[in-house]
Parts: structure tokens; sequence; C-alpha cells
């Protein structure tokens, strides 16, 4: 199938490789030419826009950052729609408002292409593994003629409705894991100024009731080790919750603690974390109870 794919981030450069690797023909493109000259060497095509990526696909797959992007990419000049043509399906993986999707979906109908919103959950590891789990919204029989796409991506695909369900459905996750992320957090950081062994403390919790996957996975993976080399940022974080919240005030829904945890990443941010593992937020709170949260050397 003739797939192409924009955005080659963390997550969409895995994405689009693992197609390639699938026996696609894909065509590639994004802002900084990197990432498109290695896809290019494993047998990707390199075009110079959106509108010339919709060219010469049938089926195109974005993975962006920003409800911006998303915008600019399918709607703007040199945009998707602008090289796009009827019999189409093009399929957004970027956690984004549903607004969004709704909006590009209303826009490319009228030329005749089918719209799929589809986050993605599993980070880099589940992309490149192609073990992501792919949250879609959007009409039945357009998923099942994309569905031989998705499943390079992950085998975990869940129609949850028309256009922006999607979406809907991740930014209910984000909400999730952002403000678990900065519980967790806390907890530590007080376990740690009252005392307590923060590899024991761990142990404890991951048996105990207050077990959840942020706990098992921002421990032991960063706290402890002191490794926030980035998976997925404090920034984006911020940008997922910015989503959901503004979803949220849109709906009548009020957010109470992904509004405080916003605030907790943001200052995280602030203090120069903004491109570190989310689990960074546990930094400033280590600061302001002057510890930190790291496993204690063994004693000689």
């Amino acid at each position: 199938m003739r797939v192409g794919f924009i955005g080659l981030g963390r997550m969409g450069f895995p994405m689009a490789a693992n197609l390639v690797k699938a026996g696609h023909s894909v065509t590639v493109h994004n802002r900084s030419r990197g990432p498109v000259d290695r896809l290019a060497a494993l047998g990707a095509a390199a075009a110079t826009s959106p509108a010339d990526v919709a060219r010469s696909v049938d089926v195109l797959v974005t993975c962006l950052l920003t409800p911006e992007q998303v915008e600019r990419v399918y709607l703007g000049p040199e945009g998707t729609m602008e090289g796009g043509r009827a019999g189409q399906i093009f399929i957004d993986a970027s956690t984004v408002y549903p607004m969004t999707s709704r909006k590009v979906a209303e826009a490319l109908h009228v030329k005749g292409i089918a719209f799929l919103d589809a986050p993605v959950s599993g980070g880099p590891g589940g992309a490149a593994g192609g073990t992501l789990s792919i949250m879609v919204g959007g009409e039945g029989p357009v998923l099942e003629k994309a569905r031989p796409v998705l499943e390079v991506f992950g085998k975990n695909i869940f129609h949850m409705g028309p256009v922006g369900a999607g979406c809907s459905t991740k930014i209910c996750n984000q909400i999730l894991t952002g403000t678990a992320h900065v519980l967790v957090a806390e907890a530590m950081v007080l376990g740690t100024k009252l005392g307590l062994d923060p590899q024991k403390l761990f142990d404890v919790l991951h048996l105990s009731s207050g077990q959840c996957r942020a706990l098992d996975n921002a421990v032991p993976q960063a706290i402890l080790p002191r490794n926030f080399a980035a998976v997925f940022t404090v920034e984006g974080m911020i940008k997922d919750l910015e989503c959901a919240l503004r979803t949220a005030r849109e709906n009548g829904v009020r957010l109470l603690l992904p509004a405080v945890a916003q605030q907790i990443y943001q200052e995280a941010r602030g203090l120069g974390h903004g491109n570190e593992h989310l689990a960074a937020v546990v930094q400033p709170m280590e600061k302001i109870a002057g510890i930190e949260v790291a496993r204690k050397e063994p004693q000689p």
C-alpha cells in the first residue's frame, strides 16, 4: 500500500520505519531533514511538503506535537488537503483537541477525503516494537480499510466512535497519567523526607493499594537511578493536560486535579526540566523538601 507519514519525532520515526519494514511504499516529510534522510536510507521516499506527500499516497498518517501543527499541516498552505484527492484516508495519530479533529475532518470531507483521529499510547518503545494501543475515532468502514496500516503500529486497536472519539479517549488517559506521576513524586518525596529508604518504600507501594503503572515505571526507571532522559516530556504533558482542560471547559466539566498537576509541570518546566522525562516533576519537590529520592549506596 502507498502510505505517507508526516512528523518523524520520537514516536513518528519508529512508526514510519515499521511501515517500511512491513513492505509498504512509504513517502515521508518532516520539518527537519535528518529523520527524512535516515528513513530514505531504509527505503522511504522523501517529499518536499505535506501536499507533496498527499499527492503520492493512498493513506496518509501524521504524528505531530500540537493542535496548531495539525491544523497547519492539514489545512494550511501546501498542506495535505491541498494535495489530497477523493478516496484517500488521512489518519492523525497526534494527541490534540477533539474539536481540532472534527474541524479537520469536516474540511477534508468536502474534498471526499476520509479522516480518522487515532492517537496512540505506549511510548517510543511501543512505537519501535509495534505494540502501541490505538484509539480510533471515525467511520467503521474507513477504519477497516485503514486497518492494515494501523496494525503495523499495534494490534490493540479500539474503535471508540465518530471522529473526535479517539482524542477524547486519549485525553482521558492523559488525565490519569499526568496526575498519577505528580502523586507518585509527592509520595516518594514525603517518604524520603521522613527517613524511609526510597527503594524499600517503592517495594512496599508496588505491592500495596497505591500500585499503578506510573509508580512502576517512573520510580525504578527514572527517579531512583536519576535518569530523566526523555521518553515522554514534561512539555508534552503540559500540552496534553491543556487539551483535556480546554475540552472539559467547553463541555461544562470541571477538572480540579489535572489543573493543579499542570501547574506543577509548569513549575518543573520553569526550572529547566521541560525537555526531560515527565518524572522530572519530582526535582522541584525535592529542592523544596531538601532531599533527593535516590537509591542509597550500600554501606561498606
